[in-house]
């Protein structure tokens, strides 16, 4: 019986566990989809819905991607050239009404998709066989920061909106 209490106590405070500590939340906002931070510094990479309209997304540019500069007060700075082809950058396709997958520049084989859900966008992805409206991702890379060898991804499963954190290795 003790046995199974502290496995239960386990899963239910696995996604507490994988948290960072000591990292900064960027400012909530309505348009607010999810963010990514890495292990290399604070910096934050914030993806916001595009809306024209309390219920419709911009077509020709449905994501806002910048970065929050946490070195210098916390400041909002566009990325670079460099950060948006060959990291944060997205490419998108529009799929539907208010409907967009895309992919980012560092990962282009993880497919995320961008649509309206009672009135709020919301990005879901799948990991690891479960699908989840993604609020958030931390990389870990090397000391360098030309490399990273995982990615914990949080958010809400779609089916029972509980929390969930999973993390997908990677081998390149």
């Amino acid at each position: 019986m003790k046995n199974h209490f502290l496995l239960i106590l386990f899963i239910i405070s696995m996604p507490a566990c994988l948290a960072q500590d000591g990292y900064p939340e960027p400012p909530d906002s309505h348009k607010r989809l999810f963010y990514i931070q890495h292990s290399k510094n604070h910096n934050t990479y914030v993806y916001d819905a595009n809306i024209i309209s309390s219920t419709n997304i911009k077509d020709s540019d449905p994501i806002d991607v910048y970065q929050i500069d946490y070195k210098k007060d916390g400041t909002r700075e566009e990325l670079t050239g460099l950060q948006r082809k060959m990291a944060y950058g997205i490419t998108f396709n529009k799929v539907g009404e208010n409907k967009f997958e895309f992919t980012l520049a560092a990962y282009p084989e993880k497919i995320l998709t961008l649509a309206m859900q009672s009135g709020k966008p919301v990005v879901t992805v799948n990991i690891n066989g479960k699908e989840m409206v993604l609020e958030r991702m931390f990389l870990h890379c090397n000391a360098l920061g030309t490399n990273v060898s995982k990615i914990d991804f949080y958010g809400r499963d779609v089916k029972t909106h509980r929390d969930l954190a999973e993390t997908m290795y990677l081998s390149r």
